[in-house]
């Protein structure tokens, strides 16, 4: 079956999903009635993780910081603090932490040069965490 539509109108698809007239190859009609339940139960899971976020959204503001802290860029050894991440025009900030150090017993390549390629092995981050962080610059 081809849909027609926007790549992305999904209330199409879960019209299309929920159609009890459709089959899919080898699909009983037990798959159907188990496999419309779940939609059901994953509708229900995105809007209640929607209610979740609108709380957290909702939330009353913190308390102050007692400093500006001033990070230092691991790239070229510029700073910025921390008032400065949320100047006019900067509309998203990333938060990630990192395993550092790495497990001890983790025996993978260490970083391939700068900095934190002169620590001891066991002392570099774990390189699935920033592998994450790599790709940051990347996907932005």
């Amino acid at each position: 079956m081809a849909l027609k539509g926007k790549p992305r109108d999904m209330n199409k698809w879960r019209e299309v999903l929920r159609d009890p007239n459709v089959h899919f190859p080898g699909g009983s009609s037990e798959y159907r009635r188990a496999r419309n339940e779940l939609l059901e139960a994953e509708a229900e899971l995105r809007r209640l993780n929607e209610q979740v976020a609108a709380q957290r959204r909702a939330l009353p503001t913190g308390g102050l910081i007692r400093e500006d802290y001033v990070f230092e860029s691991a790239a070229d050894g510029s700073t910025v603090r921390f008032s400065g991440l949320f100047a006019p025009g900067k509309n998203s900030l990333v938060i990630y932490n990192m395993m550092f150090p790495r497990w001890s017993e983790d025996r993978r390549a260490g970083a391939p040069g700068g900095k934190t390629a002169a620590l001891p092995l066991v002392e570099q981050p774990c390189p699935s965490c920033t592998s994450v962080v790599d790709g940051l610059e990347g996907a932005a």
